[in-house]
């Protein structure tokens, strides 16, 4: 078993030493968040949801985990059953946020007179509408169990801003960690989702002295640590997977991150995103690479599906209903990531992807992870199984529109 340190802290645990299983979302906008709401109503019928210790989340995949931490705060939990209330207290709310535009106004705040000197003014305006929606209240009001933990970058020190419920703690590896403090739910999802272009960095002013453990210890310690931007966690780790593969026993990680066609159709964002989308795939593709090699040759349990994944490629003997390949590739990989108005088609076939996409990898990969035989599935909206009905609703979801996308009716 491969041993070492990163930031002092043991790469690989002994597996006899792991403890617990966690649920990793990636980022990806709406389109993400959407994707694992499926993925997660799946898991509920499963039982697995219940049995889930740790949930990490980056950018659209923490307005799942926001919506999603809600809703566990009030709810009883049983491991290994479904947790009731899961369509009232996390579908209908999430399907009804994202068929607002939350960028537009967000975006433009800083070009209001009163925000013009206002540092932050656009990554504050996404944090109100975060907290109108799926993440009021603070993180201290979370509960320690399930620990969630929202994942931002920290632009200082270029390393992994954590905001933890579980360890009751914010910080990063080279800055060092303090209390939660103050922090709402809604800003720490904001910091998660400040996409760089699109929204201003969420700018944090820090006491050095209540950040401890830190791996930076130069002289200029205290100067550099009292402003620490954050941007978007998927600018460090898309996957989410940084805090749980060292000591977890069992990984789930569903995927929504960016997959685009070599030239693809979204409009006059393409020119200003290609360098920054390169960046993104390479390291998005390392981590899945050796994620997915880590499950094969049994050094980690879990599995992995993600939005641009073929159910053939997981060769089951008798393959459950899906949406085909050729939908997959042409109309539901390249949606666009963003946090505009979705409509109900894109909304619908969204969540039955993540869904059908979850129950497939844990067909092959679930042993030890699903107890007993799996529930039949109920895809959540039937109809939109019909693939002509849903290429034909996807068929201008690629573009991303400077201002907004009026609502479309089915």
């Amino acid at each position: 078993m491969s041993r070492g340190t990163t930031h002092g802290i043991t790469t690989y645990l002994p597996e006899k030493e792991r403890r617990g299983t966690a649920f990793c979302m990636s980022g990806g906008g709406y389109r993400a968040a959407l994707f694992h709401l499926g993925a997660l109503r799946r898991l509920n019928e499963l039982g697995v949801l219940s049995k889930i210790d740790t949930f990490t989340s980056v950018s659209g995949g923490s307005i799942a985990a926001a919506q999603l931490a809600t809703f566990l705060t009030r709810a009883r939990r049983e491991p290994g059953k479904p947790v009731d209330g899961f369509e009232d207290g996390v579908a209908k709310p999430m399907r009804a946020f994202a068929a607002r535009d939350v960028r537009t106004g967000a975006a433009l705040a800083r070009l209001h007179p009163r925000n013009w000197l206002t540092p932050g003014a656009q990554s504050e305006a996404l944090a109100t509408a975060y907290a109108q929606g799926p993440a009021p209240g603070k993180l201290v009001d979370l509960p320690q169990t399930p620990r969630f933990v929202f994942l931002a970058s920290d632009m200082r020190f270029r390393d992994q801003w954590v905001f933890d419920t579980g360890k009751r703690r914010v910080g990063s590896g080279a800055a060092g960690y303090g209390d939660l403090g103050d922090w709402t739910l809604a800003k720490a999802v904001a910091a998660s989702s400040c996409v760089p272009g699109a929204f201003g960095v969420v700018t944090n002013n820090n006491d050095p002295e209540k950040l401890q453990g830190g791996s930076y210890a130069e002289p200029d310690r205290d100067a550099l640590v009292r402003k620490i931007d954050l941007s978007d966690g998927g600018m460090y780790d898309n996957l989410g997977v940084e805090p749980v593969w060292r000591d977890h026993e069992t990984i789930l990680v569903s995927d929504a991150a960016p997959s685009f066609k070599p030239d693809p159709d979204v409009g006059w964002l393409w020119s200003a995103l290609r360098q920054g989308v390169i960046l993104l795939e390479q390291a998005t593709e390392v981590r899945k690479r050796w994620l997915v090699a880590n499950f094969i040759e049994e050094r980690m349990k879990g599995a992995y599906w993600g939005i641009a994944s073929r159910p053939a490629s997981y060769e089951l003997n008798s393959p459950p209903r899906a949406y085909s390949g050729n939908l997959i590739r042409d109309f539901i990989a390249p949606i666009r990531i963003d946090l505009d108005v979705f409509s109900p088609g894109e909304i619908a076939v969204l969540e039955n992807h993540g869904y059908l996409m979850a129950d497939i990898a844990l067909r092959k990969h679930g042993e030890g992870i699903v107890a007993g035989p799996p529930p039949e599935t109920a895809v959540p909206h039937p109809d939109w199984l019909d693939e002509a009905k849903a290429a034909n609703a996807l068929r201008e979801s690629g573009k991303t529109r400077i201002f907004f996308r009026p609502r479309v009716n089915p």
